[in-house]
């Protein structure tokens, strides 16, 4: 059973995971360069770390999901002009 009705709402959960696997990085990375050197300044890295890691595995997880659940294009007559619909047909694989 697929979850997702459309390819809109595949490739959209898709976007939020990569986001959400990037603004991961980019906290870790902050954290990284702008604690302080000290003991708590590392303790507060390692904690980042903790959060951070466990979060970017499940969110990568999710979005590799979702990219092999998307479901296939559909192929409908409906292009908006007759100049791009050639273009169109053969990208979907659809046949012409």
């Amino acid at each position: 059973m697929n979850p997702f009705k459309t390819r809109q709402q595949a490739i959209a959960f898709i976007c939020v995971g990569v986001a959400v696997v990037l603004l991961c990085v980019a906290s870790i990375a902050i954290a990284e360069s702008f604690m302080p050197n000290n003991l708590a300044g590392r303790r507060g890295v390692v904690i980042f770390y903790r959060t951070f890691t466990p979060m970017t595995v499940v969110w990568s997880l999710l979005a590799s999901w979702a990219y092999f659940n998307i479901p296939p294009r559909s192929c409908s007559g409906e292009l908006a002009s007759d100049d791009e619909g050639d273009i169109a047909r053969d990208s979907t694989g659809c046949e012409v």
